[in-house]
């Protein structure tokens, strides 16, 4: 999983993991960072779980999807 390679690679305080540089990822209680959003990681449901948690929350009308994106971005 590349999360937890990445993860590892921080800890053990490497600053090139294969072909990406470390610099702008961080680990916080076993969560991965990536320019101070949340990576999470492909998996489709999460994704879905996540969308559907902002999309209940968002006002309804015409600019939903992008106020939906602008929200699920500043996180994630």
């Amino acid at each position: 999983m590349f999360a937890a390679q990445i993860i590892e690679a921080l800890c053990s305080e490497a600053h090139h993991h294969n072909k990406i540089s470390l610099a702008e990822y961080k680990e916080y209680k076993n969560h991965l960072y990536f320019q101070e959003r949340r990576y999470i990681f492909n998996f489709n449901k999460l994704h879905l779980c996540i969308i559907q948690l902002v999309h209940d929350n968002v006002v309804d009308d015409h600019s939903e999807r992008v106020k939906s994106y602008e929200l699920i971005s500043q996180v994630y």
